[in-house]
This record gives structure tokens, sequence and C-alpha cells, in this order.
């Protein structure tokens, strides 16, 4: 019996855009927000993964979004639809959303306010978006 194994590799994770704005250290209470956006270049097998994050205090102390892409290649001869519908929509994003964890982390912690360490999450939901926001490039 053989046992057929669906790969995407990850080749890189870049911070497109970053902006933060803080008003004044507080007790925070955060609401994160995650839009996802996928791209899939057939002629390069590869998927990129777009993820604006927005991370923002409910009192309006502090406000982060960034601009994210991640590129994943996938082989060759791969049935987009289950690599869609699996790989790229359920495992890219778990993948991705420790590298935002980090950047945010790091990038709060050299801003002189108190270092924001997000939670890990259910992305289950934002696969669901990405399902809905995937564009085929040929």
């Amino acid at each position: 019996m053989s046992t057929e194994i669906a790969e995407i590799q990850f080749l890189n994770f870049a911070v497109r855009e970053s902006h933060i704005i803080f008003n004044k250290l507080s007790d925070f209470k955060i609401d994160i927000n995650i839009n996802p956006k996928g791209f899939v270049f057939k002629s390069l097998n590869q998927f990129k993964l777009q993820l604006s994050v927005d991370v923002k205090d409910v009192d309006d102390n502090f406000n982060i979004n960034i601009v994210t892409d991640a590129i994943f290649s996938y082989p060759e001869n791969a049935e987009l639809t289950k690599y869609i519908d699996t790989l790229f929509v359920v495992n890219a994003p778990a993948i991705v959303f420790p590298y935002v964890r980090a950047y945010i982390s790091s990038l709060t912690a050299l801003s002189g306010m108190p270092t924001l360490n997000l939670p890990t999450l259910n992305l289950s939901n934002v696969g669901e978006q990405l399902k809905n926001n995937i564009e085929i490039v040929e």
C-alpha cells in the first residue's frame, strides 16, 4: 500500500509593511484582526500567502498594522484543488503565524512599549477566509 504525501515547502517570509502607534502605557486589552489573501503562481509552482495583521488596544493605547508575504513551493504535478483546500488554507497560515508573533514581539520590545506576546490562535477561521481569497495566476 502506498501513501501519497502532499508537500509544500516554505521558502521565504518578509514583512512588506509595518506601522506602529503607541500612545500610552496601560493594561492592554488587545483585539487581533487577520485578513489573508493567497496567490497561486502556476508557472512558478508557488503559493504566496499575504497576511494583513492589525493588533490594537480596545482603549486605543496602541495600534500595530503589518502586511507580510510568505512564499511556498509545491510539486509540479500537484492537483491544485487538493493543495488549495488543505495545505494552502490550513497549513500555510499555521506555518507563518509564529513569524508574525515573533515580529510583533520584537517590534514592541524595541519601540519602548511593553513587549507584546500575541497568544497562539486557532487559525481555522483565517483558513476559511483565505479559501475565499485565493487568486490563481497563470
